[in-house]
């Protein structure tokens, strides 16, 4: 038998459905444009043209609100620039937990490469745009192809291209478009874990740039 909801039980189940929509948007609207996310490594790492010595760094996108593909890594509390890095979007089957980046396989007397960067809750990621001599060298040992630009490049600046090819193990260089669908693949590679950065961290306007340790 059908029985009419009564006044205050609709009031209360209203305030239930507005309170639930009001914390999903808080939530929504608390998450950091730039995702920002902190990374502590044990020892060095590489990435496009520098050797980052072992720390934790925050890495976050510099170009909110333009191609959102420029990532920049910083010290911890965001006042020194270790390096700005171009990327393209990279996509994945399986969405991450957490933050994570994925390297490279390096000699063993080399420092692992990262060759993407993964926010949780989203499965297009940035895959790091690496200068051709690197990338030359990387590849040797890399296994999967390594991404560079098609002129010649020995500079993390000179990587902001928009042609681009991916060097192999052999030498051999594959165009790619950047206009295409990124392709959707399982990432390889050793991963390591993150954590978002507290949306509460202030960081300063101008940062200083940090002479890096070059490869």
């Amino acid at each position: 038998m059908f029985r009419p909801v009564s006044f205050s039980r609709m009031v209360v189940i209203t305030v239930c459905a507005v309170a639930l929509v009001a914390s999903l948007r808080s939530a929504a609207f608390a998450q950091p444009l730039d995702k920002r996310t902190y990374f502590t490594f044990s020892g060095p790492v590489a990435m496009p043209g520098v050797t980052l010595p072992s720390g934790k760094y925050l890495f976050r996108i510099a170009d909110v609100g333009a191609s959102g593909h420029v990532v920049q890594v910083l010290n911890e509390d965001g006042t020194k620039i270790y390096g700005t890095f171009f990327s393209i979007a990279a996509e994945r089957p399986v969405v991450p937990e957490k933050p994570e980046v994925r390297f490279m396989e390096t000699a063993s007397n080399n420092p692992p490469a990262i060759r993407t960067w993964w926010y949780p809750g989203q499965r297009r990621g940035y895959e790091f745009i690496y200068p051709k001599e690197q990338a030359r060298l990387l590849a040797k040992t890399s296994g999967p192809s390594v991404l560079t630009t098609q002129a010649q490049s020995t500079t993390t600046a000179q990587t902001e291209s928009k042609t681009l090819t991916r060097m192999s193990a052999t030498g051999q260089e594959t165009n790619i478009d950047q206009n295409a669908q990124p392709t959707s693949a399982t990432p390889t590679g050793k991963t390591q874990e993150g954590e978002v950065a507290p949306p509460t961290l202030v960081l300063p306007s101008n940062p200083v740039p940090v002479k890096p340790t070059t490869e």
